[in-house]
């Protein structure tokens, strides 16, 4: 009996110890965590700065991108209506020309050798004609020998207008002011009749955009505005204005689409003649939409979002991070336009939007506002 009472007393002495020494321990774990607490407590709060913006509305043309080209309204391709060897260049390839300036000829001596025969044989029958003149007021000739000799006077002066636009035809005159293309045209080279030589580019401060409209799409109207833009290898060219000035007449039987002629000031869109352009056609009436910076958008799985900003009453200055996922169409000039989840004068996050998250703490620095303007999209809807 005296030995279960000993052994009953050691066990309860090992189980005191162990529970003396398993609550020394959380005691002295839970001073330490109480201790990270209130250090923790001790710092302010985490935040994070971002640029932000308002949300501002804006009237949205929706668009479909087409493919252009750019044409000169001065342009001509250069070729002689008779063939021969060149006896003549004017201009090197890229030199200015004013208009009427001579650009090439063939070989124009046997017309030349020809008038000056005919020249001769002219002023010997108008030598002729004067002196038959002065006998038909005497009757001293007949009438006949008279017309005759005034027959032979327009037949001589017929054959130097033929020669003459003989040389022409194998002469080549600047049309108007502009820029010859290249060419590798040379002296004694021979030049087919209609075979184009070079191009040549007249000075314009207009530029014409050719594109066409697949049928489906609604018809433009004449002075109508579109935008057109170089295709860039980074795609950064900017839209400018182009009026449309005129339409074919029927619709293309091969690619069922409607050929539209438009301009805009050389000034604006220095094009290259027969450069590709990009173009944006209106295909319905304008909405209103939001319009944010492109920075203030992210994506992830769930889709696009934006992160408003909440102001803290409490603390001037301070703002709360809240997700809002919103619906975009379409994104011009550095901008994403917006149909859904936001709503005009909300505050928003632009740049360092990505480093935020829900209840996070923000301090912003005011970016540049979106100016109110009339877009049109890229690519539309």
């Amino acid at each position: 009996m005296k030995k279960k009472r000993s052994s009953f007393a050691g066990w309860l002495w090992v189980l005191s110890s162990l529970v003396l020494i398993i609550g020394g321990l959380g005691y002295y774990k839970y001073n330490q965590i109480k201790v990270a607490i209130d250090m923790a407590a001790s710092f302010p709060e985490h935040y994070e700065v971002v640029d932000a913006t308002y949300v501002k509305v804006s009237d949205h043309t929706p668009t479909v991108s087409v493919l252009g080209s750019a044409a000169s309204p001065l342009q001509s391709n250069l070729s002689l209506e008779l063939s021969g060897k060149v006896a003549f260049v004017g201009f090197q390839p890229g030199e200015k020309a004013n208009a009427g300036g001579l650009l090439f000829q063939v070989d124009i001596s046997e017309e030349r050798a020809r008038i000056k025969s005919a020249q001769a044989r002219k002023k010997h029958a108008q030598s002729v004609l004067q002196r038959y003149q002065t006998l038909l007021e005497k009757k001293s000739i007949s009438q006949e020998q008279y017309d005759q000799a005034y027959a032979d006077l327009i037949v001589v002066q017929s054959e130097i207008e033929v020669l003459q636009a003989t040389i022409k035809q194998k002469t080549i005159v600047a049309p108007f002011d502009g820029v010859i293309g290249l060419h590798d045209i040379k002296l004694g080279d021979y030049v087919s009749a209609n075979q184009v030589l070079s191009t040549f580019i007249g000075d314009s401060d207009k530029i014409w955009v050719d594109f066409s409209v697949p049928q489906f799409y609604p018809e433009l109207k004449i002075s109508s505005q579109i935008r057109a833009r170089n295709i860039d290898y980074l795609g950064t060219s900017s839209f400018q204005l182009a009026t449309v000035i005129a339409k074919d007449t029927q619709i293309s039987d091969t690619t069922r689409s409607l050929r539209y002629r438009a301009k805009v000031s050389r000034t604006l869109a220095p094009y290259t003649p027969n450069m590709p352009l990009e173009v944006l056609i209106p295909i319905s009436d304008n909405k209103t939409v939001y319009q944010v910076p492109v920075t203030s958008v992210n994506q992830d799985i769930y889709g696009s979002y934006v992160m408003k900003l909440t102001a803290l009453n409490s603390e001037p200055g301070a703002y709360r991070a809240k997700r809002a996922s919103v619906q975009v169409i379409s994104e011009i000039n550095g901008s994403k336009l917006i149909t859904e989840g936001i709503h005009e004068g909300e505050k928003i996050a632009t740049a360092g939007a990505f480093k935020l998250y829900e209840g996070l703490l923000v301090r912003s620095k005011e970016g540049t506002s979106q100016q109110e303007s009339s877009l049109v999209a890229a690519v539309g809807e």
